[in-house]
């Protein structure tokens, strides 16, 4: 489950105030949970709201270039088993539970349909005809109209005591090395990417393609519909319907501010206007908008969960 999930109230509008009544927040959450957190938007600044260096590692750089640099690291820490290197080793463990997330979502890009890794607990056979759980992490592709199985690892866990009781402990950094190598070995094309390259550009975060081509264009083909906009004529003979609402603007701008104020910091009136007139430039007349456009998504979750 993402780090921002959160329960919507069906009959909740949002945290703007004066959204119109048939606005349902709930759709706008939906969308936005749909987004790459903001753990993992961090690691793409540049200059990121964090004094740890570490977190620098993925800005501009390839995934294979961000592996080795870990890898460099996570080595170095390993020949420093201290108290003081204890918060930079999670730090690291997390950067690598990053690394491994993009480019797990990079696979399940139309582009990189030839590889599918699944994670999931499996029951194996134990002692005296007992069973218990470990983690399976397999990797498959398609030869012919068949699947075939590539690799597999088991990670069986570690036997805790906790409260006087023996308890299983899944290790999530032993389950991430065996993804690591996994990914090294068969998606060496994804590695050669830079991260984030469809999400982020070298400009500042209010002006990356996630919320230029991604957010405002959506936001603004949901909400438009439910906002009355002041007729006009220019060089029309009749008066046509205007396409820039101010108050969609604004509930756009307060939203974004909102749910992303990692992104959205120093966005202005002028970059929303800017990002839907580019996008009307481009956009299909027939594009479903409003509660069709809503209708889609929840669709779209239903086959592809986040």
């Amino acid at each position: 489950m993402p780090v921002n999930s959160v329960s919507v109230p069906e009959d909740h509008h949002g945290p703007i105030i004066g959204l119109p009544s048939g606005v349902d927040y709930e759709c706008v959450k939906r969308f936005f949970l749909m987004l790459p957190p903001w753990m993992t938007t961090l690691t793409w600044m540049t200059t990121p709201p964090a004094e740890e260096a570490t977190w620098h590692s993925f800005a501009g750089k390839t995934f294979r270039t961000v592996d080795r640099l870990l890898c460099q690291r996570q080595a170095a820490l390993a020949q420093q088993p201290n108290d003081e290197t204890e918060a930079e080793r999670r730090t690291v463990a997390a950067l690598r539970g990053l690394w491994i997330q993009q480019l797990l979502d990079e696979l399940r890009r139309p582009l990189a349909r030839s590889l599918w890794i699944v994670t999931r607990m499996i029951s194996v056979p134990g002692p005296a005809s007992t069973t218990h759980s470990v983690t399976s992490v397999d990797a498959w592709t398609i030869e012919g109209r068949r699947l075939r199985l590539l690799e597999h690892h088991t990670i069986a866990p570690t036997v805790k005591h906790w409260g006087g009781d023996r308890v299983n402990d899944f290790d999530l950094d032993a389950v991430n090395t065996a993804l690591a190598e996994v990914l090294r070995r068969h998606a060496r094309d994804l590695l050669s990417r830079r991260c984030g390259a469809r999400w982020r550009s070298r400009r500042r975060p209010a002006g990356w393609p996630i919320i230029t081509r991604y957010v405002i264009p959506w936001l603004y083909d949901y909400l438009r519909p439910f906002y009355a906009a002041r007729g006009y004529r220019h060089r029309f003979k009749h008066p046509s319907a205007g396409r820039y609402p101010v108050k969609v603007r604004q509930d756009i701008l307060g939203i974004l501010r909102f749910e992303r104020p990692d992104l959205a910091g120093d966005l202005a009136l002028a970059h929303v206007t800017a990002a839907i007139q580019y996008h009307l430039r481009t956009a299909a007349s027939n594009r479903p908008m409003g509660e069709k456009l809503c209708a889609e998504l929840r669709r779209v979750r239903r086959r592809k969960p986040v």
